[in-house]
């Protein structure tokens, strides 16, 4: 692949499936970490559990990451030959190999329990596969 192919691929994403994407996220995100998991992440980390509308610039910054998360789903999708593979692909080598091996420093760094790092790293194994189907549904 040249450094032209990458812009190519960039410039033919559905752009449409990018943004349901990151709004379908946006809410598994609001589900996981609110009522599944919210008060177990909060006693893990020594956080207090969130209640209410978060803050406006931490809403604006998760849309914007959200947002960046599901363009790179989209590039690998469009990488890939079938939706199989690609979920496996977006949610097990992305969200738990790539990912969750880099978010475990917030066990090591940060001083998480290990249940908040598996609140996490299922939340990204479950965003990546999601994601990628929310966008097949759209692109198909």
């Amino acid at each position: 692949m040249t450094f032209s192919d990458f812009f190519d691929i960039l410039g033919e994403l559905d752009w449409l499936a990018v943004i349901v994407g990151t709004v379908a996220l946006m809410v598994l995100g609001w589900l996981w970490y609110g009522p599944l998991f919210g008060k177990a992440w909060a006693k893990a980390t020594g956080q207090s559990a969130m209640s209410g509308m978060p803050a406006t610039n931490k809403l604006i910054g998760t849309a914007i990451y959200t947002f960046v998360f599901n363009i790179g789903l989209a590039y690998t999708d469009a990488l890939l030959d079938d939706i199989e593979h690609a979920l496996v692909f977006g949610g097990l080598v992305i969200g738990v190999l790539l990912v969750g091996s880099m978010a475990y420093a917030t066990v090591v760094w940060q001083n998480y329990k290990t249940n908040a790092y598996f609140i996490d790293l299922l939340f990204l194994f479950f965003a990546g596969a999601v994601g990628i189907y929310v966008q097949g549904l759209i692109v198909a």
